[in-house]
This record gives C-alpha cells, sequence and structure tokens, in this order.
C-alpha cells in the first residue's frame, strides 16, 4: 500500500505538471499570436513606406522632367534668334502662338525675350521702341546703372504680362544671380524664389524665372570674356509656382493618397521666406506617419522637397489583416489549450480511478488499459471535430478565391488575406494532427509483429516522392535493412516524420542528401537517418526533442514543433531512445533503436 501511495503521489505531481503544461500551452499560443501580428504591422508599414518612398520619388522625377521640357521651349526659342537676322514682335507671338504653351504647361506665365542694353544705347532704345507703337515705353526702373535690360517681347502680350512690358530684370539681385549665371555657363539657369510683376493682391504665388542666353551670331564664345562680350540677351519664361507643381503632385497621387503633402523651398533651409510651395493651405495637427527630404538640383538652384504622409482612417484592411492573424492564432490557441487541458484532466481521472480499482482488487493494469483505449477514442473524435473547421475553412476559401478571382487579380491584399487563412487553417489540421500522433504514440496501432525496415521506408520514399523531386534530394539506404519488432503504422510515422525534416531543414543552394542505414547491437537494431541540412546546434540537441520545440529557419517553416517529439515518445515505448548529432561535413545524424526479432 505504501508503495500504490507513493506511486500515486508522484502520478499526481505529474499529473499537475501537466496541467501547468496546458495552461503553458495557452500563454505560448498567445504569445506567438502578438508575435505573428506584430510582424504583420512591420510587414504593412515597410510596404506602406515602400510606397511612399516610391510617390516621393515619382514627384521628384515628374518636377525635374517638367522643367527640363521647359528648358528645351527656351533652348526652341534661342534656335529662333541664332537662325533668323532679326527677330520681330510680331514673329515672336506667332512662334508663341506655334508652341501652345499655355494649354499644354500649367504655371508657365509667359515666355519672353530680354534685351541686353548697354548705357549708351539705352535712349536709342527707348525711342526706337516707341516708334512701334508703344508711345509711354521705357526701362524700368529708372535710374543710373552699369548695364541695362528690357523685357521687349512677352506673349501673351496681355492682362498681367503687360506689367513685365520694359521690366529691367538685371535690377533685381535673385534674377540677376540667374541671368548672370546662365551667360558664365552658357546654360540655362533657375532663378531663386522671387514675386513675379504678373501678381495682383490675390491668390498670389511664390515665383521663379528660366533664363536662356542669346549670343550676337558669328561671335566667339570660348571665355567667359567673351561670351559677356557677345551677349545679346535671354528668352526666358517666369513660373507660378503653385500653377506649376499642383498638377504634378496630383496626377501622382491616387484616390488614397490624398493625406500626403508636400512642402517645396528655395535652398536648403526649411523656412517661411524659403516656401515655393505647400501642397495644402491646412496643415494636419496630428504627426506625420512618414516624411521625407529630398535635395534636388536644378539648372544651378536647389530645391528641397518635404514630404509628410498623414494617416488615413479609409484605408483599413492593413488592420483588418492583423485582426484575422490576431483572431485565428487566438483561435488556435484555445483549442489546443482545451485539446492539452482536456487530456490531462482525463490522465488525472485516470489516475484517480485506477488507484481505487488497485486498492480493491489490485487490477491496476486491465482496467487502465481500457481507460487508455477510451482516451485514444477521445483523441480521435476531438482532433477530427477540431480538423473538420479547418477543412471547411480551407473548402470556403478556394470557393471565395474562384468567386473573387477578377477582384484578387485587381486587389493583392485582398489575395493575400485569403492566402493567409487558407495558410493559418492547413497549418491548424498539421498541429491537430501532429498532437494527436503524440498522444496516440505510445500506443500500438496495429499488430506488434516483424516488419522489415525497407519496406515500410520504401512506402515513406514512395509517399514523399514529390517533396523528393522538387527538391531535388538523393536517397541513399540499403536494400536489405533489418526487421524489427514494432507495428507498421508508428513505424511509418517515424520514417515520415524524420524524412520530411530532412528535406524541410536543407541548406539554400545546396540539394539534400539523405543517407539511412542500420547496425544491430545485441537485441537492439539501431538506424541512422544522415543529411546534410542546416544542422542542428549542440545548445539545441535535446530541445528540439520536447513538444513544440523546433529550430526556427525562417518564417515559412511549416513545422509544428511536434514531429520529433513524436518520434521520441515511439521510440521509447519501445525501451529505446533518440540521439542526434553533427556530421562532420554539416548536416545532422538522427540515431535510433528499436527491438530486433526474438
Amino acid at each position: 500500500m505504501q508503495e500504490i501511495h507513493n506511486q500515486t503521489f508522484y502520478e499526481k505531481i505529474r499529473v499537475n505538471s501537466l496541467l501547468i503544461l496546458a495552461w503553458l500551452i495557452l500563454f505560448s499560443g498567445f504569445l506567438l499570436t502578438g508575435i505573428l501580428s506584430y510582424y504583420i504591422q512591420v510587414d504593412i508599414e515597410s510596404h506602406e513606406q515602400q510606397k511612399f518612398d516610391l510617390h516621393c520619388k515619382e514627384i521628384q522625377v515628374r518636377i525635374e522632367t517638367r522643367l527640363n521640357k521647359q528648358k528645351q521651349m527656351l533652348l526652341s526659342g534661342v534656335a529662333m534668334f541664332e537662325a533668323s537676322e532679326d527677330v520681330t514682335r510680331d514673329e515672336w507671338q506667332r512662334y508663341v502662338k506655334r508652341l501652345s504653351f499655355s494649354r499644354d504647361l500649367d504655371g508657365v506665365q509667359a515666355l519672353g525675350f530680354s534685351l541686353w542694353i548697354k548705357p549708351e544705347q539705352l535712349k536709342t532704345h527707348e525711342e526706337n521702341v516707341r516708334k512701334e507703337g508703344f508711345p509711354d515705353y521705357r526701362v524700368k526702373p529708372e535710374g543710373n546703372r552699369e548695364a541695362y535690360t528690357s523685357i521687349i517681347y512677352i506673349e501673351p502680350f496681355s492682362d498681367r504680362n503687360l506689367r513685365a512690358f520694359g521690366y529691367d530684370m538685371y535690377s533685381e539681385p535673385v534674377r540677376r544671380i540667374a541671368m548672370s549665371r546662365a551667360v558664365d555657363n552658357d546654360d540655362v539657369a533657375l532663378s531663386g524664389k522671387v514675386l513675379l510683376l504678373q501678381e495682383t493682391e490675390t491668390n498670389v504665388q511664390a515665383g521663379t524665372l528660366m533664363y536662356a542666353p542669346v549670343f550676337q551670331k558669328n561671335k566667339p564664345l570660348d571665355t567667359l570674356q567673351q561670351r559677356h562680350d557677345a551677349l545679346f540677351g535671354w528668352v526666358y519664361c517666369p513660373f507660378r509656382m503653385t500653377d506649376l507643381l499642383r498638377n504634378i503632385v496630383l496626377n501622382t497621387l491616387d484616390a488614397n493618397d490624398v493625406n500626403l503633402q508636400l512642402q517645396v523651398y528655395d535652398g536648403e533651409q526649411m523656412t517661411d521666406e524659403n516656401l515655393l510651395y505647400q501642397s495644402s493651405d491646412i496643415l494636419s495637427d496630428k504627426s506625420p506617419v512618414f516624411t521625407s527630404k529630398i535635395r534636388t538640383e536644378l539648372f544651378g538652384t536647389t530645391w528641397t522637397l518635404y514630404f509628410e504622409q498623414f494617416e488615413n482612417p479609409e484605408k483599413k484592411f492593413g488592420n483588418s489583416q492583423i485582426w484575422i492573424a490576431a483572431s485565428v492564432g487566438t483561435l488556435i490557441s484555445l483549442l489546443l489549450f482545451f485539446l492539452s487541458r482536456s487530456y490531462f484532466l482525463l490522465q488525472k481521472n485516470a489516475q484517480k480511478i485506477a488507484f481505487e480499482l488497485t486498492k480493491q482488487v489490485r487490477e491496476q493494469e486491465t482496467k487502465l488499459a481500457l481507460t487508455n483505449a477510451d482516451l485514444l477514442q477521445f483523441t480521435t473524435v476531438s482532433a477530427h471535430h477540431l480538423q473538420e473547421p479547418s477543412r471547411r475553412l480551407v473548402s470556403f476559401v478556394q470557393r471565395l478565391r474562384h468567386e473573387l478571382v477578377f477582384v484578387t487579380a485587381e486587389n493583392e491584399d485582398i489575395a493575400n488575406s485569403l492566402n493567409f487563412i487558407e495558410q493559418s487553417a492547413l497549418r491548424q489540421r498539421a498541429l491537430v494532427r501532429d498532437i494527436q500522433l503524440y498522444l496516440a504514440a505510445t500506443a500500438p496501432r496495429a499488430e506488434v509483429a516483424a516488419v522489415f525496415l525497407t519496406e515500410i521506408l520504401e512506402k515513406v520514399i514512395k509517399y514523399q516522392a514529390d517533396f523528393i523531386h522538387k527538391t531535388q534530394a538523393s536517397m541513399d539506404y540499403e536494400m536489405n535493412l533489418p526487421a524489427v519488432m514494432i507495428d507498421r503504422p508508428r513505424l511509418y510515422d517515424i520514417f515520415n516524420i524524420l524524412l520530411g525534416n530532412a528535406l524541410s531543414y536543407r541548406r539554400p543552394n545546396c540539394f539534400p542528401k539523405i543517407r539511412i542505414y542500420c547496425e544491430q547491437k545485441g537485441s537492439r537494431i539501431f538506424c541512422y537517418v544522415e543529411d546534410n541540412g542546416i544542422g542542428i546546434p549542440a545548445q539545441y540537441r535535446e530541445r528540439v526533442l520536447l513538444v513544440f520545440e523546433r529550430l526556427q529557419v525562417n518564417a515559412n517553416q511549416e513545422s509544428t514543433g511536434v514531429g520529433l517529439a513524436i518520434v521520441k515518445r515511439i521510440v521509447e515505448s519501445c525501451n529505446g531512445s533518440v540521439k542526434l548529432f553533427e556530421n562532420t561535413g554539416g548536416g545532422t545524424t538522427v540515431v535510433f533503436d528499436l527491438p530486433a526479432l526474438p
């Protein structure tokens, strides 16, 4: 009785430990669900960040392309002066009208020509223009200067543009810097921020101007002094920045990205004084989700593009993915918890029943066998009921994918979510199946008899044929492996699990090589399964033999962490053991022993 009492005491400790394990399973499930949800969130944010960066880069390229297009227009105007003996006002008007720039190039206020005038030429110049029908014409602002310029041609020659007629842009410092740079470099130049003469008191916009130098014909232009001596004037165009950039920004974004805001600054200092453009007059009071600052060089000047992306409350699909992952993970965790807890509680109840029966009739074994049979049947039925929802979920997902084939083709997020639900259900089925095998591993599922290892191994290889072909694995095993005493289903499970692991945990860019051989030592047959896979570090070789322990290789690994525990449980029920060794050339050797023929 004392022996029975001591045995029962230790059994109570063991069962209570198993109940604690059930809670640990629940906790681990919740933890894994949280980790999965976190990485889904990180993946969504990474996708949004890439999309934001792409939009920023696309807007930058569109701005540069737009200004390069304007550069070509200015150079065509320069070519007109170089090809003609004398470009008249009427010719310039017809030329600009032919360009149709007001329809094609939003933001361009005008296209004009500014004449270079030496001080001694000023009086004659003003008299000549007055004779053309402009009696009030004069170069403005008035005053004595070392040199003058005058806007003599500007089209359209109407409305706001009339204010610029006769204006000396060279007299204003910002314009003068750009005009001089264009001459010095014999290239197109862009000015800094200015207030255009065409602006009125309403809808005032920041402006900038682009200049292309025009030189006198047949004059050398090799040196800086020669270019200044040959200067004739500039073809130029003024930009109203809001009109110029508004359509570029809007045409880049789709309806779901309206919360992206852009500020463009003249130079590298992001101050109100340098602000050229702002996509929205009303700035959000919330912190942006993403920001980006891009510095771009444009014809001798620097623009700073500052982007801000604010959260769009209408884009909820990313959050739905997280909720789906959290819901499925929570459901699986609860199912595993109740399954394991029910099993452990049944074990506890079985021990109580066995104790009472042992005290009365000393028949521990027959009644316990019946209880274990009921427990195995319960496990089988429970597994069936747990797998049925997963099977239906996979079926419904496949039906949805068939019904929504056109929607999933256009919406990658929906397709990814359906794949995620299907993969989660398949993982749940695999996990329930492995738990069922684990719980049933200690009891034979058929007659224990002499079973030839080669016969079972060839059935496993045939079952794994597609996987072997996919991984281009090579198999090496003896055709006359010995026989062992065990039931066929459990021996099949051992080889199926070990071969599946060898094929799954393979090294990148390396075809799997698997070798299987045996040797007899006394009354035991020792089986060796060698592979050239990623191997298992020494500190993990004991842990991976435990339930729900695995060596995590990558996020796509479909292992449930139960396989080696099933092998260990089967072998130990046959009074054997399982050990793992590292191969000299890399990879792992699994060694297990089973009873030989009597």
